[in-house]
């Protein structure tokens, strides 16, 4: 029986090219706890990256699965789906989506044992929330609250997880703690909420065909387009009132500069919402302001620490 995938296949099917973002959360966890208490433990830090990459794979792979098994729509599983494309057996896809959790359960026990239930939380919550996305009796990719809450869990409990992991054995990790990385998360938080709604928008008639209720089909595209430049103008406005509370280091007031090219990004999408030739516009507009925003904060925790040793 095969038991193989094609590389192409295997990196369509997990969505491998999203994983960069879990390295970039990891960045900024980083940046986060040594900007405010100068340390982050290493070893727990990369494990814990790694198990959020296997996971993250894992959860790609589960909800394509999920997606052409439930379908409803021929036209959705022949000529969009990704395993229906390439007429993929789902035994074989099957396999190696559960094969992929080998590595994030033995390193997550692994965790678990060195820090504590909190741990063991936040990855039951983590899991579940993925899971749940394509799966159960009302999946969340099938209500109007689907966008917010993975845009949440992605750019919200991810930090907050490296940054739990990095802080854990120093006892520095508290309530205030966690509200500080979740409100440096913000603009992330609302760029990747755009992402969600630009998906949706896309994907609008195929969604109604699988009588998904989400949240473009319910407030209409001319809606979720306005909601869409809100969030965006959203993002970007809490850079500088982030930088004025101190809350990140000022540096980072230099991703403003980009709000006019990633508009230019932005255009095609805005002008015709197709899958296959605008919304990578969107992700590239994403992932460059998430970067930018990161690596500057990152700038920042170098420069305080350089200082600390002058």
């Amino acid at each position: 029986m095969k038991i193989t995938l094609d590389r192409k296949l295997f990196g369509e099917i997990s969505e491998i090219k999203t994983t960069i973002l879990d390295l970039a959360w990891l960045i900024l966890a980083i940046g986060f706890t040594y900007l405010n208490y100068g340390s982050f433990n290493f070893l727990y830090g990369i494990l814990g990256f790694v198990a959020v990459f296997f996971i993250h794979l894992f959860v790609n792979f589960h909800n394509n699965y999920m997606d052409y098994r439930n379908s409803t729509s021929e036209e959705y599983r022949e000529k969009i789906s990704t395993i229906g494309i390439n007429r993929e057996s789902l035994a074989v896809v099957k396999k190696w989506m559960y094969g992929l959790t080998v590595f994030p359960l033995i390193i997550g026990a692994f965790l678990v044992y060195k820090t504590g239930w909190i741990t063991l939380a936040i990855g039951i919550v983590g899991v579940g929330i993925g899971l749940l996305y394509s799966a159960g009796p009302r999946p969340l990719n099938s209500t109007t609250v689907g966008e917010i809450v993975v845009a949440i869990a992605i750019t919200q409990l991810v930090p907050v997880t490296y940054s739990y992991l990095g802080l854990v054995e120093t006892g520095k990790f508290d309530s205030s703690t966690a509200i500080s990385i979740i409100l440096i998360s913000l603009p992330n938080t609302f760029a990747f909420f755009c992402a969600e709604l630009s998906n949706g928008t896309c994907d609008l008639e195929a969604d109604v065909k699988n009588g998904r209720n989400t949240l473009v089909s319910k407030i209409g595209k001319a809606n979720a387009l306005s909601l869409f430049k809100a969030s965006w103008a959203i993002a970007f406005l809490l850079i500088p009132i982030l930088a004025v509370l101190k809350v990140v280091p000022y540096i980072t007031l230099l991703t403003v500069l980009l709000y006019p090219n990633i508009w230019d990004d932005l255009r095609p999408y805005l002008h015709e919402q197709i899958k296959a030739k605008t919304y990578p516009s969107v992700i590239k507009a994403v992932t460059k302001l998430v970067v930018t925003y990161i690596l500057l904060i990152a700038v920042g925790a170098i420069g305080k620490l350089i200082m600390s040793l002058l």
